[in-house]
């Protein structure tokens, strides 16, 4: 190659370099301006009809997020286990009949060998297949609580939801909010779903502080927002060898609010509490009245079905308070 066509080999020009796009310019934001509020007349709510508050466990545990708190090891999870079973099977508490109902717990503070030790130190060996379901793992936080809404979904029969512990089941956090704001969103998702689901009550075990209080509320481990998203507070407290409860909350009907309990074969009992329910009360009086009877002779006279009129029975005579013999049941 010549001098000049080296020359004019540099001048040549290289390939053109494609044409960068011009960058695509965000559309502009249209103000959306917020829903209007709805201010009605007091006088509306007073003329209204008001849905009654629904209960799954009569007169102890209503719909809604309620917590139970307790120091570590002084059987929280034993009074969950016997409110569980009692609705499961359809059984009683403290008094009251429980109408049967799905029960889904999350048990994130145990494993299957010492849950079925649970269950069998409570006398539990046999249940109605499906009625509670149960995990030892689950997603935490929103994932979490997605998780709960998506069973709801498919199965609307579920009535409880237990929750063991609070710490367990939150997210660990950034570190970056203080504690009131990291505490209500810890609960507040929990109960917009008891909100959006009703006849659902959750229940959320937690533990108390360690320091001493005059005051049950100001016993729970965090800050005052627990207590303040919850819509009810169960406190158990032990006091030598003595044991109470204490409930507040914002449906709460009973007069008392603490109250004491014992523990006895497994389970908790209220001390003075009524031994029998009023449908238990009725069985003894036809008994009694008649010096026994057959169970389709009760299920006559109580208007319900003989299987029913067993089913109650066989319930009556685990506790000792009836006896079958000579063909007939008795009051013992």
């Amino acid at each position: 190659m010549t001098k000049a066509a080296e020359v004019f080999a540099e001048l040549e020009p290289g390939p053109i370099p494609p044409q960068r796009r011009k960058p695509k310019q965000p559309a502009p934001l249209i103000y959306q301006p917020p829903p209007p509020t709805r201010i009605r007349d007091i006088t509306e709510l007073l003329m209204s009809e008001l849905t009654p508050v629904q209960y799954v466990i009569p007169g102890w545990l209503p719909e809604g997020l309620t917590m139970l708190v307790a120091s570590p090891k002084i059987g929280k999870s034993t009074l969950m286990l016997q409110i569980e079973v009692a609705l499961a099977t359809g059984g009683t508490f403290w008094g009251e009949d429980v109408p049967a109902g799905r029960v889904l717990m999350i048990d994130l503070e145990t494993n299957e060998r010492r849950l079925r030790r649970k269950l069998v130190e409570a006398g539990i060996v046999d249940l109605p297949e499906g009625m509670l379901r149960y995990a030892t793992d689950w997603p935490k936080g929103l994932l979490g609580v997605e998780q709960i809404a998506q069973c709801l979904e498919e199965d609307p029969s579920i009535r409880l939801v237990v929750i063991d512990t609070l710490q367990r089941f939150r997210d660990s956090g950034t570190g970056k909010q203080n504690a009131y704001a990291a505490d209500y969103e810890a609960l507040a998702p929990l109960q917009q779903l008891c909100r959006d689901t009703p006849g659902l009550a959750i229940v959320c075990v937690h533990h108390k502080r360690k320091a001493a209080s005059d005051d049950p509320i100001d016993s729970i481990n965090g800050s005052a927002a627990i207590a303040g998203a919850a819509d009810g507070i169960w406190i158990m407290s032990r006091k030598g060898s003595e044991y109470t409860l204490h409930i507040q909350a914002r449906d709460w009907e009973k007069d008392e609010d603490e109250f004491s309990i014992v523990r006895e074969a497994g389970k908790w009992q209220l001390v003075d509490g009524p031994r029998f329910t009023e449908n238990e009360r009725e069985v003894l009086g036809y008994l009694d009245v008649a010096g026994g009877m057959t169970g389709p002779q009760l299920g006559e006279a109580l208007k319900v079905s003989r299987q029913a009129a067993l089913s109650r029975l066989n319930r009556m005579r685990d506790r000792g308070a009836v006896v079958f013999r000579e063909g007939s049941w008795h009051v013992a």
